[in-house]
């Protein structure tokens, strides 16, 4: 029977087990003893350089090289393999056990035969003198020989089970605590977040979509409604585009006011980002709210004091500029009538005329300037809310 990898694979796996202390085994391997009146008595595995003894009564043995091993030629076939004495047969006369010590006269023993068909060891009993097996020693020794192989493959599942219930555990509680902090990231957002589904329904929502929900429509959000009801009738179509689009992958924006009445004007900015599972497939989308009337109320203030001071700026260039014609007018005069006036008159009205005028410049342009920083204000902040 050739080596084949299949074979080998399935000796390894059974060579994980520890048969020699497992009470079951030892108990087939004292019938197979008892029943065949034989003092030695073993199960094997067979590898590719070694026969181990997994179990064994009547030696302290646990390994022996291929090259001498009976079992070797035990699975090379498929039946009960007898040799009542071995330096008779030309196998085994030479044989190191059978020449030396313990002096093996008599095996016999039955291949362990997997549910794959291969053949990864025996159970043997072995004696120091000649002798044989009746017919009811063969039937029990291979009976024994189908319970031992049904045992082993059992312990192999359980261990396997074991082992992947141990992974599952493992992968669970992993879940578990991904699971958590997700949920407590979720929870601890500021903001309205909800995920949808393909066909717009509630698949999950954190707790200030809930309260707005029931503070602002008197209703409970659940899983599985159609948030779509909950929506003001004039945003409904802006957010069938965004949903849509984010639906087909990509990322969508909105912005704008609602009017709760009683709960007064609200403005918000709406985002619309693609949900995937694992595998990357489109389950939904993130829909996330985020309430921004305070950002507006200072940005409409800040364009207020502009508008203000603009108007401030008008009103005091025109009441500096009033005295100003009148100043110019008269010296219009003074000359045209040729008045006779001391010069110094006339310098010190030229004087204040340019000192009324750079002054008025000097507002203007102030107040050029705090319309210019509110502008920047404004801008900063719609780009910090962003």
């Amino acid at each position: 029977m050739p080596d084949h990898e299949n074979r080998l694979q399935a000796v390894e796996r059974f060579k994980q087990l520890d048969l020699q202390n497992d009470p079951e085994f030892q108990e087939l391997i004292q019938m197979a003893s008892e029943i065949c009146n034989m003092p030695i008595a073993l199960l094997t595995l067979v590898d590719q350089d070694t026969q181990w003894l997994k179990v064994r009564k009547g030696t302290e043995v646990s390994e022996l090289p291929r090259a001498i091993s009976f079992c070797t030629h035990t699975i090379l076939g498929d039946e009960l393999m007898i040799i009542s004495d071995t330096t008779r047969d030309p196998r085994f006369y030479n044989n190191p056990t059978v020449t030396g010590a313990p002096g093996i006269r008599f095996y016999a023993g039955v291949p362990l035969v997997n549910s794959d068909r291969e053949k990864i060891g025996a159970l043997c009993v072995l004696d120091c003198t000649p002798g044989n097996l009746n017919k009811h020693q063969q039937l029990m020794l291979k009976m024994l020989a189908k319970q031992t192989i049904n045992l082993m493959e059992y312990r192999i599942s359980a261990a396997l089970l074991e082992k992947n219930t141990q992974a599952l555990e493992k992968q669970n509680t992993l879940i578990k605590s991904a699971e958590i902090t997700l949920r407590s990231f979720f929870e601890s957002a500021p903001n309205f977040h909800v995920l949808l589904g393909r066909s717009g329904e509630v698949l999950d929502f954190n707790k200030v979509a809930f309260n707005f929900i029931k503070k602002v429509h008197g209703a409970e959000l659940n899983r599985g409604t159609m948030l779509v009801k909950f929506l003001a009738p004039d945003f409904v179509n802006k957010f069938l585009v965004g949903y849509n689009t984010a639906l087909a992958g990509e990322k969508a924006f909105e912005e704008g006011s609602t009017d709760y009445g009683a709960h007064g004007i609200i403005y918000w900015e709406a985002s619309f980002e693609t949900a995937r599972d694992m595998n990357g497939e489109i389950i939904g989308i993130s829909y996330i709210i985020r309430d921004v009337s305070d950002r507006k109320t200072r940005e409409h203030k800040i364009l207020a004091q502009n508008q203000s001071l603009l108007k401030i700026a008008h009103l005091q260039a025109h009441e500096f500029r009033a005295p100003l014609t009148t100043i110019t007018g008269m010296l219009d005069l003074i000359r045209a009538e040729d008045y006779q006036a001391p010069p110094a008159y006339f310098e010190l009205l030229e004087n204040a005329v340019k000192n009324l005028d750079s002054k008025i410049r000097e507002v203007v342009d102030n107040v050029d300037d705090i319309v210019l920083e509110g502008t920047e204000v404004y801008r900063a902040n719609g780009e910090h809310q962003s």
